[in-house]
């Protein structure tokens, strides 16, 4: 007997099943009951909603030490449309990227723009990646207002990939009604993939956290007389940001 464990990892994210796939000996209520298991199992692994995309997006590009900013206007530069509000947006992270750029930086971002609920005022969320001295860059390049609020982020059992997923989709969540699977939120180009891995291990395997890793949530194991799968996501520690995305500095032409 063996089981199929199945992980996606996210940057230290990690999300998994194991669960009792079907054999060829099997009779027809073995099979059906362990199909139950091996669809819970996909069920709790697949990414469907944009919130759930989100997190795992978030946990594979970004860190601790990078960036939560929060982009307003003043009353003269106060768009009209969110549709006006995006343009605007871009147009900052051109002269960002720009800026960047110059210096041989990238940048990786994720926005979102809130506001066009009714009684609501238009403006941004933003995560990006840090490259040291940003604040007073971005109160420079961003010209429609003098509030920018920025904090850098760090990551821990009490705040999670999660509920930063969960703070930044919460206007259409609760006002836009999305539908399922539609994105609420923009990435930049080039930003990292989660990755898939699948493997078949004994049937005695159980589904735990490595020692170093902090548990998040699990499920399971679910036993149904046949099959039986378990889930559980969980974090581990945070190692150094080489394997991250870095910049790339220009070697300046000798004359």
């Amino acid at each position: 007997m063996s089981k199929i464990l199945r992980k996606i990892r996210a940057g230290r994210v990690v999300f998994a099943v194991v669960y009792t796939p079907c054999t060829a000996g099997d009779s027809p209520k073995a099979r059906a009951q362990k199909q139950k298991a091996s669809t819970a199992a996909r069920e709790k692994l697949n990414a469907r909603t944009s919130f759930q995309k989100l997190e795992r997006t978030l946990a594979a590009n970004f860190d601790d030490g990078d960036l939560f900013v929060t982009l307003t206007y003043d009353d003269k530069h106060l768009p009209d449309s969110r549709d006006k509000a995006v343009r605007k947006i871009r147009s900052f992270l051109s002269r960002l990227r720009k800026a960047r750029a110059e210096r041989g930086e990238d940048i990786h971002y994720i926005y979102v723009t809130e506001g066009a609920c009714p009684g609501g005022r238009l403006h941004h969320h933003l995560v990006i990646n840090s490259t040291g001295d940003d604040l007073e860059e971005i109160r420079q390049l961003w010209i429609y207002g003098d509030n920018v609020e920025l904090r850098r982020l760090a990551f821990h059992r009490d705040y999670t990939y999660e509920d930063l997923a969960s703070y930044l989709t919460k206007e259409p969540r609760e006002w836009g009604h999305p539908q399922v699977g539609e994105r609420t939120w923009t990435p930049s180009l080039g930003l990292r993939r989660p990755k898939a891995e699948t493997e078949t291990v004994p049937d005695c395997v159980t589904l735990a956290a490595p020692p170093e890793a902090e548990t998040l949530a699990r499920e399971g194991p679910v036993v149904n007389g046949y099959g039986e799968f378990a889930w559980i996501k969980y974090m581990l520690p945070k190692t150094d940001r080489k394997k991250r995305h870095r910049s790339r500095r220009r070697r300046r032409k000798k004359e």
